[in-house]
């Protein structure tokens, strides 16, 4: 798993904003999910790999929850929200903003349906700096991660 390299731009993935941060003591974590099993699936089996992950499965516990935690990447399924428009996306990069001190940087994944549904423009157009389409391996998550935070 350490080996793997991910292609960047594909049909499943793509990252277009390759943000990288270093020098942090702890490496947070959010998966914002609709179904909390697969959420705290992802968030145990970063823990494993020495991450700080934690899983939160409505928009507004989210929200209020990275104002203290701070979080440096969040994967957020863009099937919460009550209307189909990304608003989530928004918020929680305005969130961020508001608190940021200089040096930090965040990395917002969408955990994306089929293309139809979640078009790549419509993703990049709401905020996020990539996208995964679901089902998601957590593998990917993890190469990710590995390259947000560089040594």
């Amino acid at each position: 798993m350490d080996e793997r390299s991910y292609d960047l731009c594909t049909d499943r993935c793509e990252i277009w904003n390759p943000l990288s941060m270093t020098a942090v003591a702890t490496r947070r974590v959010l998966i914002v999910h609709s179904e909390s099993n697969v959420g705290d699936s992802f968030a145990l089996l970063l823990a494993m790999r020495g991450f700080e992950a934690m899983q939160i499965g409505d928009a507004a516990g989210a929200s209020r929850f990275i104002r203290t935690w701070r979080p440096q990447v969040l994967f957020v399924d863009t099937l919460i929200g009550d209307a189909h428009d990304h608003a989530l996306a928004r918020t929680l990069r305005a969130v961020l903003s508001a608190g940021r001190t200089e040096g930090e940087v965040e990395l917002l994944i969408a955990l994306a349906a089929d293309a139809a549904r979640d078009p790549r423009d419509t993703l990049h157009a709401a905020g996020y700096d990539g996208f995964c389409r679901t089902p998601c391996p957590v593998w990917w998550m993890f190469d990710v991660l590995k390259c947000f935070y560089a040594h």
